[in-house]
């Protein structure tokens, strides 16, 4: 973006989205809002910057923790109490959830013993925060928790898996956070069909592992937009 050029000079590149893209051709409406900006010494700078860190390495670096995938496999040893639910592993889903999307397969289930520590259940969360005091400037994050882990742990900082920073100073309207969903639930697509991390601290020749999205923790407001992206 920043080094878009047109006719050979440095220029703004506008956004080519089309919203609605099996209208006929004539149709068709890029949304053709400014993606950047030139300064007064014509510097091209972005409208917004989007920190986003990839889901794949952040894994990797916490499956190289000492004790990590010991505590992914705490979950086989949960106590059943029939019909108290005391976390997410006495749900049905955690219990009938199958490692593959044919419904009229007899495939194995996705959370067993055997694969604890590499098949992996994400709950993804949303929420805006203000950094600030005294004044209205709403940042927001896009984050995930590994609910293989324990669940005194599960919600630590390093622990956490950090999807996105929306950008501020207001809540990303429902218009445009499909945009920034986008590159996450490509990833999420990805580790679902599987990747191969190079070393972990158990496993240094390398270890495949799997995640699946089975669960969205978010307040109301950002259900709603939430429930709607994944609509689409």
């Amino acid at each position: 973006m920043v080094n878009f050029q047109y006719d050979g000079n440095s220029s703004i590149m506008k956004c080519k989205h089309v919203e609605f893209p099996n209208l006929l051709a004539h149709s068709l409406r890029f949304c053709n809002t400014p993606l950047s900006q030139k300064t007064d010494s014509g510097i091209i700078q972005p409208e917004l910057v989007f920190p986003f860190a990839e889901i794949r390495q952040q894994l990797a670096n916490m499956f190289r923790r000492e004790g990590f995938e010991r505590s992914l496999r705490h979950w086989t040893d949960h106590a059943n109490f029939h019909s108290i639910l005391t976390d997410i592993y006495d749900g049905q889903v955690w219990k009938t959830f199958k490692e593959t999307t044919d419904q009229n397969s007899n495939s194995a289930n996705f959370f067993r013993p055997e694969v604890a520590d590499s098949n992996l259940g994400l709950m993804v969360n949303l929420d805006w925060f203000q950094p600030y005091e005294g004044t209205v400037h709403s940042t927001g994050v896009i984050y995930a928790a590994i609910c293989n882990l324990p669940r005194d742990i599960r919600f630590k900082r390093e622990n956490q898996l950090i999807l996105g920073i929306l950008p501020e100073p207001h809540e990303v309207s429902l218009h445009k956070i499909n945009h920034y969903l986008a590159p996450i639930v490509d990833e999420l697509a990805a580790l679902w069909k599987g990747v191969t991390l190079n070393r972990t601290y158990e496993y240094q020749n390398g270890k495949r592992i799997r995640a699946a999205l089975i669960l969205i923790s978010c307040d109301i407001p950002a259900a709603r937009k939430f429930a709607a992206m994944f609509r689409h």
